[in-house]
């Protein structure tokens, strides 16, 4: 009987030791280095660690081992709510004695991304859902947070505020139930021009439900908390860095890198949202979509690495008569893989799973990065032929350049990375979707192969 309980018991650990969350997809081994972290917070986390009484190792052991307990908790309850991972996280930090008191779990958030236990989007998400979380838990409960002068909206006078307001009478536990999923939801019941305009009513409309006793002081401040804080307007949310992390980071190599050696995402930045080429990533597709693009490459390296590619013509219908095979030299194998590539790029942007995503060549790089396909080493290679699709010199030069670059060798020659991310680089000058050029060329069409 015994020896059934142990093997029970047992039984029980290779369980939950298999569904346990990987800490190590949370360590930052895609930025050379952070774009969030300022010299004053680098200098104020390591003067803080460094007069840490566990001392320095014994520091980080704890840190990787509270950093997995939250995270497999998250998983364990299901739930994507920011300020609930902050809270869990501070409960682990504290158990730990890595932090005594809830408003030091800011300085924690910084030693882990000082140390690369986590990336920068993960930083700014949980830096911000701190942010939100201590000033939610201090809202007042009888003193309102500003004024309004005038609380009269047209566009959503025939709001029944008592149905709106519904789900936030009892605040969201942040467990189950998510306080930001909550108001974003809210905000989707009500008629606003524009993001701006969004707030602007819901400011309007959290007085007036305050004002007829439909909401407490508390939920009023609360909301108002959520809305200053323009939460609508975050770029990334936890619920899709858990999904690209879980399912697409990392997925297609064996041997993910340790720390990344250029500063491919730092440097390449949205001018529209100030994002990384992987912050942009990450708010932009599912984990599903970004293996679907990093996939792309893929292919596109099997083709140019075929040792035979071959056109076929069979002229009559038996299948045993006669026949011709073209083999295709090496050049026009590589010119095939990137038609091809540029064909798989027109299917996908199709497609309605990228319905309406704005899909672009870099999102190709940053995907094939992201799921480990192409190296940070390899990025650099990237990076050298910007000159080529984004040229400042004629077209003819910049063909000549290439060429003569290579001292007269086909691409298709060179090793590895050159073979990928050579094709990555003539297929961004023969692309109309890049910068400056957002339209497709009508007579070009991306269906013909050769």
């Amino acid at each position: 009987m015994k020896k059934f309980v142990v093997l029970i018991v047992w039984a029980i650990v290779l369980i939950a030791n298999a569904n346990a969350f990987d800490v190590n997809l949370l360590a930052n081994n895609k930025e050379a280095f952070s774009r969030e972290l300022s010299k004053q917070d680098e200098t104020q986390v390591d003067q803080w660690s460094h007069g840490h009484p566990l001392g320095e190792e014994e520091l980080k052991a704890r840190a990787v081992k509270s950093l997995s307990e939250t995270f497999n908790e998250m998983e364990r309850i299901d739930t994507n709510c920011e300020v609930g991972l902050i809270a869990r996280l501070q409960t682990d930090a504290i158990k730990h004695e890595i932090i005594t008191s809830e408003k030091e779990v800011v300085t924690f958030i910084t030693y882990l991304r000082r140390h690369d236990l986590i990336d920068d989007i993960l930083y700014k998400l949980m830096r911000d859902s701190a942010k939100i979380s201590f000033e939610l838990a201090a809202a007042s409960e009888t003193r309102l947070s500003g004024h309004v002068r005038n609380t009269y909206t047209r566009q959503n006078s025939g709001v029944d505020l008592e149905k709106l307001y519904a789900p936030v009478k009892t605040w969201p536990d942040d467990i189950k139930k998510c306080s930001l999923d909550t108001y974003y939801h809210i905000t989707q019941d009500i008629k606003w021009n524009g993001p701006k305009d969004r707030y602007f009513q819901m400011q309007k409309l959290n007085y007036q439900a305050v004002t007829k006793g439909v909401i407490s002081v508390q939920v009023f401040n609360k909301l108002e908390i959520l809305r200053k804080r323009s939460v609508l307007s975050w770029p990334i949310y936890f619920k899709r860095y858990a999904d690209v992390i879980n399912n697409a980071k990392d997925k297609l190599t064996k041997n993910p890198e340790l720390k990344a050696t250029n500063d491919f995402t730092a440097e390449y930045v949205s001018r529209k949202q100030g994002l990384t080429q992987r912050g942009n990533l990450y708010a932009t597709y599912n984990s599903t979509q970004v293996m679907m693009l990093a996939q792309i490459i893929e292919k596109t390296a099997k083709r140019m690495d075929s040792r035979l590619v071959t056109l076929n013509w069979q002229y009559t219908d038996d299948p045993n008569g006669e026949t011709q095979v073209y083999i295709f030299s090496p050049m026009e194998q590589y010119r095939a893989a990137i038609k091809m590539l540029r064909k798989d790029m027109a299917e996908v942007m199709r497609s309605d799973a990228f319905k309406g995503t704005g899909l672009e060549y870099s999102h190709l790089i940053a995907a094939a990065y992201e799921t480990g396909y192409i190296r940070s080493e390899e990025l650099d290679y990237i990076l050298k032929f910007e000159d080529f699709w984004n040229p400042k010199i004629p077209k003819w030069k910049t063909y000549a350049n290439f060429a003569f670059s290579l001292a007269g060798t086909a691409t298709f020659y060179l090793p590895p990375p050159w073979n990928i991310i050579g094709a990555i680089g003539l297929v961004f000058a023969q692309g109309k979707y890049v910068y400056g050029d957002p339209e497709a060329d009508p007579d070009d069409n991306w269906n013909v192969i050769i």
